[in-house]
This record gives structure tokens, sequence and C-alpha cells, in this order.
């Protein structure tokens, strides 16, 4: 019997990760895409060029994103779901802080519309008043 050689060979908790790793980073893009005004659904093909992974990997996170409740499927593209556009918010904000200025009355840690409360006790991060 051999033993794959464990530098040619992944492991399953290093897939895991690069599992993990590449969910965070479609849904980091996808906030990055909405923000930008490139519209409210994404597809595969839209983030393949910010991605390491294939067509078939990244339309396999879209999937897994769906499972976790983070996206949901609209037709061929993907929307975010309210927790996952807040998870995608703040994964954001967590990487590029220093990038961003936030304009005035908008919520710093881009968890929650500008226009809208935030009664969560959890987000005490909040420097702005809404409403």
């Amino acid at each position: 019997m051999t033993t794959p050689n464990s530098d040619t060979a992944p492991s399953a908790d290093a897939e895991a990760l690069d599992r993990l790793i590449e969910q965070e980073d479609v849904l980091q893009i996808c906030y990055w895409y909405q923000g930008e005004g490139f519209g409210e659904a994404f597809t595969p093909q839209a983030v393949l060029p910010f991605l390491k992974g294939g067509a078939a990997e990244v339309a396999e996170t879209f999937e897994r994103l769906v499972e976790a409740g983070e996206m949901r499927a609209e037709g061929a593209a993907y929307a975010f779901t309210a927790d996952g556009r807040r998870k995608a918010g703040r994964m954001f904000f967590e990487t590029f802080t220093e990038f961003q200025q936030p304009s005035h009355g908008e919520c710093t840690a881009g968890c929650c519309d500008g226009d809208e409360p935030c009664d969560d006790p959890a987000h005490a991060h909040h420097a702005h008043a809404h409403g």
C-alpha cells in the first residue's frame, strides 16, 4: 500500500480550508460588485476573473453558499440573502477597512443599509446615526 506524498496530495483539511477561503472571497467579490452598482445578481462567470479556481469550482462555491443560506439561486445567477449580505459586508470591511472612507451617514461596518435602523446590540461598532 502506498501513502500519498503530502507535498503532492492535499489533505482533506487543506481542501476544506481552500473551499472556505473561496467562499469568503466570493462573498466579498459579490459585495464589492453590488457596491459598485454592477447589479444585485451574480454569476460564477462574473467573479471568475478574481479567483484562482476554474468555472466548475466557482459554480460549486456558489452552490455551497446557497446551502449555507448566504446566497439564493435566481435562475442562472445568485443573489445575497439578508444574512449573506451582512456577512459579506462585515468580511469586506475587515479586509479593506484601511482602504475605505465611508461617507457621512453610512454604516462603517457595511452590515446594514444607511437608511435602516440597526438595532442589533451586537453592532456596537456603529459610529453613525440612522434615520
